[in-house]
């Protein structure tokens, strides 16, 4: 701008650097104004010259240097920009030295706006005789003062150069002539992709639009990034478009995969001088539409070892087969390194989906122009790494490169006179069509707001005959109405939905043609009819189908049929959850932990308690020998730091996070809790260790006789005087007591009586294969303080009744296998439908409340 308006840069600078002192100086800040920042800033001064003020005072200081060394060091290369090159050949004009043109004739056309080296330009070719200018408008801005602002730059253009428009030209347009045939229509949306959605609607309500005239139709876009959500949404019937506007390459797949790489690299960790990425980045590049065809059976080995290990931090030096994999996980350690990664890359996926011309859709041929531009990018920012001038860290590099692609646009090739136009508003100049549809027409958007932020304030800009706001205004507002000079049909589209700072407003000229008598257009409001999904059924009818899947899975003497506990319990917290788990076979996906989660938990302490007691089977253990066990915290810290590593991580211990840190801490208190515990009741006796056991229950249905094998895995069984504890260790909340029996096995009841059904099914399952023994359920919640020898022990106890604790599963042994064998019934024999639970509550952590649809 400074080059283009030939402004004096010293003079220019100085005016900023002065006008920032003086806010400097002057712009003082109220009392109440100090008060409130130093409540984020406690050692705000307004009246100290700090470092952060002199340094903000020194970058105006120095703008005039950057600028005056910039162009000495491009003129000693003999490179320039833009501007540079206008203001050389101006100043050369003003000075005397006049170009040598080798054409007698100019010709201008479809000119506006024009800077003060344009200008110089023009106005020497006139006075040699060697120019002709068209300027194409309509008397109503320019001469009758309607839309004064479209007329800005016309008046003074016809004033200074003439207008050599051939006799006749009509200067009255379409604009300016009461026509009732003609239509105009504004049409408000919900959303951009909204207005992208109308263009088939829109295009079929033109009068008949044949292929040899369609490109009197012009689909012009106030907003081009609309430009992917337009291409998606062009009718089958109209196929025969021409794009003269450039597709983003920021909205194509292939920036989202080179992103990707690119953020593999950002967020890799370095230890030992070996590379470590995060998982979440290799998961995400291996299920890229981009790579993934490519070694397909591989990435999901890769895939299921992070996810089944539980790798957060994945090795670089990671052992692959497939080249693309090896390419992917290589070391990158410079700026010219990933150059090459990058470029090998896709080199590699152009190459492996092949090139044959003949053979390629559509689509991949897109895919292929796309990763070309991409090549070409990637050459150019190499020629800047080889020249040495400027040595980048990668981080800085990287940066650069997200920054280049996205600026990067793709053009589109076709023929001009044939098909249905799509364009920017920039791009119409001088030219006309018949029917137009114009989308995004809202206030920020159309007018554009000048482009770009600036270091050169808008008074001074205006004070320096630079482009201003009003500037850019009128620019547009000529585009604009001149759109309107000869079109027949014109529809404009706007988004009234507010969002963040985006007020949602149409743009002002539309306001303009809504107050003008001969312009006014029809207004409409589309929306969108949104219904509510319909509700799901509470309860799902019973099919012989169901059951008999139901009894093939139980009813076997295989124990991968085994019916556990969690099943029995799913069907007594929500028959409906059972139904989606155990009949439609829905499980839960497999996936990463990023942070150990309850469950999980869980499983480390059940193994770091199997470890602790493995060499004491069958072994008598004193209140001596747990202290022992209990005061050699480096021993305890070195066993849950392997379950750790096994069950959650294998990375390096510089590499572990404050997750894993608080689950040590964790994990070392609910052991010393457990320790602290079998300490009050020992002596005791190991008999097993996570051991499994079950036992049949017998059903008749439909003349037949099944065998239904339930049971589980025991997390312990130890042995106290006269008694055989069955013992099952739990993290989660758990009832202290039941009111009784039964209503362990009431329908729809609440999940803290889970853990004492399964621990009296374990007490069944071991009498049967020990009978005549005193069995004893004994559950250690964890999560509550110890305080005596019966904090294991299951209390009954209804209402005010002082209750009995369960010191034998024996003496409510028939009642509790009456009660298991009914539920069991229920679940695979009967006709009863699976119902959704009526405690809304327990939905919040359901896995399957999207299916059932159901708010809470």
């Amino acid at each position: 701008d400074i080059d283009k308006y030939l402004v004096n840069p010293a003079l220019l600078f100085r005016n900023i650097k002065d006008v920032k002192e003086i806010e400097h100086q002057f712009g003082s800040l109220t009392e109440e104004q100090i008060d409130i920042i130093r409540k984020f800033w406690v050692n705000f001064n307004p009246n100290k010259n700090t470092q952060e003020k002199e340094e903000f005072l020194r970058v105006w200081s120095v703008l005039n240097a950057v600028y005056s060394e910039f162009n000495i060091a491009l003129r000693a290369k003999g490179l320039a920009y833009e501007g540079m090159i206008f203001r050389e050949a101006a100043e050369n004009i003003i000075s005397g030295k006049y170009p040598t043109m080798k054409w007698e004739m100019f010709h201008f056309a479809g000119f506006n706006a024009l800077n003060r080296c344009e200008q110089i330009l023009m106005k020497h070719l006139k006075a040699e005789g060697k120019a002709r200018f068209y300027w194409d408008y309509d008397n109503c801005y320019i001469f009758s003062g309607k839309f004064p602002s479209a007329g800005i730059f016309l008046r003074e253009n016809i004033k200074v150069f003439g207008n050599d428009m051939p006799e006749g030209w009509q200067y009255n347009t379409l604009l300016s002539s009461e026509t009732k045939a003609l239509s105009r229509k504004v049409i408000n949306t919900s959303s951009d992709v909204a207005q992208a959605k109308l263009i088939p609607t829109i295009l079929n309500s033109f009068p008949e639009i044949r292929s040899e005239d369609a490109h009197h139709t012009a689909v012009i876009l106030a907003d081009e990034n609309l430009l992917p959500a337009v291409l998606t949404s062009i009718p089958e019937n109209h196929n025969e478009f021409n794009i003269t506007m450039g597709f983003p390459l920021k909205f194509s797949g292939v920036y989202s995969f080179i992103n990707l790489i690119l953020n593999l690299h950002r967020n890799r960790r370095i230890l030992d001088d070996k590379i470590y990425f995060h998982h979440s980045d290799i998961l995400k590049i291996l299920k890229s539409d981009l790579i993934a065809p490519l070694a397909e059976e591989e990435f999901k080995e890769i895939n299921d070892q992070i996810v089944n290990q539980n790798i957060l931090w994945f090795p670089a030096d990671f052992q692959v087969k497939s080249e693309i994999a090896k390419l992917i996980l290589k070391k990158i350690k410079t700026p010219s390194e990933l150059n090459r990664y990058l470029t090998d890359i896709l080199l590699l996926v152009v190459s492996s989906t092949g090139v044959d011309r003949k053979s390629e859709d559509n689509r991949q041929r897109v895919r292929n122009e796309l990763i070309y531009r991409v090549i070409l990018s990637l050459n150019r920012l190499n020629t800047i790494l080889e020249s040495a001038e400027i040595d980048f860290s990668l981080e800085t590099y990287l940066r650069i490169v997200d920054a280049n692609l996205r600026s990067i646009s793709v053009p589109f090739s076709g023929e001009p006179l044939k098909g249905i136009q799509i364009m920017g508003i920039l791009e119409t100049r001088a030219l006309d069509f018949k029917n137009i549809m114009v989308l995004s027409v809202n206030e920020g958007i159309l007018p554009s707001p000048i482009t770009g932020a600036s270091f050169i304030p808008y008074n001074l800009r205006t004070s320096f005959g630079m482009p201003d706001i009003n500037h850019q205004e009128a620019i547009y507002a000529y585009h604009f109405y001149r759109l309107l000079h000869r079109a027949e049909n014109a529809v404009f589209l706007y988004n009234s939905n507010s969002e963040g700072l985006r007020a949602g407003e149409m743009s002002r000229f539309l306001l303009q043609l809504k107050y003008d008598e001969n312009l006014a257009p029809e207004f409409f409001f589309h929306d969108f009819m949104i219904r509510t999904r319909c509700s799901v059924s509470q309860e799902v009818e019973r099919t012989d189908e169901q059951n008999r899947k139901l009894i093939s899975l139980y009813d076997s003497a295989s124990r991968n049929s085994l019916l556990t506990p969690t099943a029995i319990n799913t069907w007594l917290n929500c028959s409906m959850q059972f139904y989606y788990r155990y009949v439609c076979n829905l499980r839960e996906k497999d996936e990463l932990l990023p942070e150990i989660d309850h469950a999980l938990l869980g499983d480390m302490l059940h193994e770091i308690m199997q470890r602790i007691y493995k060499g004491f089977e069958r072994r008598i253990i004193y209140s001596d020998e747990i202290d022992r066990i209990r005061g050699n915290r480096k021993v305890l810290g070195r066993l849950i730091e392997d379950v750790l590593v096994e069950k959650f991580t294998s990375m390096p211990d510089d590499l572990t996070g404050g997750g894993e840190l608080i689950a040590r801490e964790i994990l070392y208190e609910y052991i010393n809790k457990i320790l602290e515990f079998d300490r009050l009741v020992s002596p005791f006796t190991i008999a097993g260790l996570e051991e499994y056991s079950d036992f049949i229950l017998k059903f008749d249905s439909n003349d037949a006789s099944f065998n239904i094998r339930t049971g589980g895995k025991i997390d312990r069984i130890d042995q106290v005087p006269s008694v055989t504890r069955i013992v099952d260790y739990k993290t989660g909340k758990i009832s202290e007591k039941i009111s009784s029996v039964p209503s362990l096995f009431e329908e729809d009841r609440d999940k803290d009586g889970d853990a004492w059904l399964q621990t009296l099914l374990y007490c069944e399952a071991y009498l049967v294969s020990h009978p005549g023994v005193r069995v004893r359920p004994s559950v250690y919640r964890i999560r509550s303080s110890v305080r005596g020898e019966q904090d294991d022990m299951l209390l009954i106890k209804e209402g005010r009744d002082p209750g009995i604790y369960l010191d034998d599963y024996g003496t409510i042994r028939n009642e509790f296998v009456s009660l298991l064998t009914e539920t069991v019934n229920k679940m695979l024999f009967s006709k009863e439908p699976f119902r959704m639970t009526q405690k809304i509550e327990k939905c919040s952590y359901c896995p399957y409340a999207g299916l059932c649809m159901r708010k809470y």
